[in-house]
């Protein structure tokens, strides 16, 4: 946990954290950009997702049950994983620059999240952009979050909650944790666990100067087109609840917040921990040398640690 000289120093990081940042690089460049389409190029990141996944197919859990959450105006499908007997609900939102993704596409993950904290996992299926945008999607994820909480005792028999995502999940996350903390649901969030998320869609220095040389899965030119589809004004993007970096952060739950040393969102993390730190907002930081984007779901030496860390602090949560 934290920050010390040694969390830079390259020498150290650990050789297969080190590959396949390189492999990811090549694949990201195969690909070429920008897509045709908002809906081709999600297409081709489910096909690819599921090419990277064990057999060729994205894993599923047995575990894993589809509902539909009730709207103000409409629906929106989420995806449970039950815990046998559940200490809490944790509301995941699944990242993909508010583009790509769906909350089937990380089963493994969730199922150890259950595994490794006891909770019961609602994982949303949110409408993406550019099809549904800033602010209504936002929107749409704050009213799925909020039916849930206020209904978590009579459909999953807790009384306590937690929320996270991942990338453009944490954003998603962190901001719906804001409108909770301003108008609070029946049940409070007790934590919240923000991995290597988007807290700024001006971009801050390292998201906004990392080319394609670098490796990974991101890139500047993506972050720059994933905030143009999610919110098109660029002057919307500094709107705290686009960009919750921006925000009145005083009052929310305990946070972790988790970056590795090479991905392009490293800033924003840094940066939100200093400002939730200067609000006296309870926080942790995990940073993880070596790693890349989205490196907490792969099978990297560093991956199953970090986890750990993470399945730590929201049982903790809920218990204190």
């Amino acid at each position: 946990m934290g920050l010390d000289e040694g969390t830079f120093a390259q020498t150290e990081y650990a050789p297969d954290v080190v590959a396949t940042n390189a492999r990811l690089g090549a694949l990201v460049r195969e690909m070429g950009w920008p897509p045709d389409s908002a809906q081709a190029f999600r297409a081709q990141a489910r096909e690819r997702l599921a090419d990277l996944s064990p057999g060729g197919v994205l894993p599923r859990s047995p575990l894993a049950r589809e509902i539909t959450v009730p709207l103000p105006d409409g629906s929106m499908r989420a995806r449970v994983l039950d815990a046998p007997t559940p200490t809490g609900l944790y509301l995941h939102v699944h990242g993909g620059g508010w583009v790509v993704g769906a909350a089937d596409e990380q089963d493994s993950y969730l199922e150890d999240l259950v595994r490794g904290t006891g909770q019961t996992v609602v994982s949303l299926d949110y409408p993406l952009a550019p099809e549904r945008r800033f602010p209504g999607l936002l929107d749409d994820c704050e009213a799925a979050a909020r039916h849930l909480l206020d209904h978590a005792a009579q459909e999953f028999g807790v009384t306590a909650a937690t929320l996270g995502g991942e990338s453009s999940g944490a954003n998603i996350a962190l901001a719906v944790a804001l409108r909770l903390r301003d108008r609070p649901a029946a049940v409070a969030l007790r934590a919240l666990n923000l991995c290597y998320g988007v807290y700024d869609l001006t971009l801050t220095p390292s998201a906004g100067s990392w080319d394609d040389a670098r490796g990974g899965v991101l890139t500047t030119a993506r972050m720059r087109w994933y905030a143009e589809q999610y919110v098109p004004d660029l002057a919307d993007r500094l709107d705290p609840a686009a960009s919750p970096l921006y925000a009145r952060l005083a009052g929310l739950p305990p946070a972790l917040l988790t970056v590795g040393t090479e991905d392009p969102l490293l800033d924003d993390t840094l940066f939100l921990y200093a400002r939730l730190l200067a609000a006296r907002s309870p926080v942790q930081l995990q940073v993880v040398p070596g790693a890349g984007h989205s490196f907490t779901m792969m099978p990297l030496s560093v991956s199953g640690p970090a986890n750990a860390a993470v399945h730590r602090f929201l049982a903790t949560a809920l218990t204190t």
